[in-house]
């Protein structure tokens, strides 16, 4: 299971974006997560200059396009979402991994017997709109 956030292990926090501006005073070995609904100029951005990206989203089709777009994660909120974008992501063979975002330590073994790839932590995040 991967564990983004968590202290005891190491990671590379995603740089939460809401538009390109902020994509200048990104580091190079962060990743950037924004939401789906708001960001399709910003997974073309992505895509065009390689910089590793996750998508946030409950929805099933834009899981799918997420993937297909080259997406490394796709974090979903809702346990139920969660489930059905997982079982997708099984179906299809997602490159993508799916994040459960959880609150707190204490939700990894829900997570875990839902059968997520993975959870996000709020640590697991810094805000790149400042």
């Amino acid at each position: 299971m991967i564990i983004i956030g968590h202290e005891l292990i190491d990671f590379k926090p995603f740089c939460k974006i809401k538009n390109i501006d902020k994509t200048a005073n990104i580091s190079s070995d962060l990743a950037v997560i924004f939401a789906f609904k708001n960001g399709q100029n910003l997974i073309k951005f992505c895509q065009k200059n390689g910089i590793n990206f996750a998508v946030e989203t409950e929805i099933a089709k834009e899981a799918l396009l997420a993937n297909a777009a080259g997406a490394s994660y796709i974090s979903v909120s809702g346990k139920k979402a969660a489930k059905k974008i997982q079982d997708l992501a099984e179906n299809y063979l997602f490159d993508a991994k799916i994040l459960l975002k959880i609150n707190n330590e204490n939700e990894i073994e829900k997570a875990a017997k839902l059968g997520i790839d993975g959870v996000l932590l709020p640590e697991g995040v810094i805000d790149g709109d400042i």
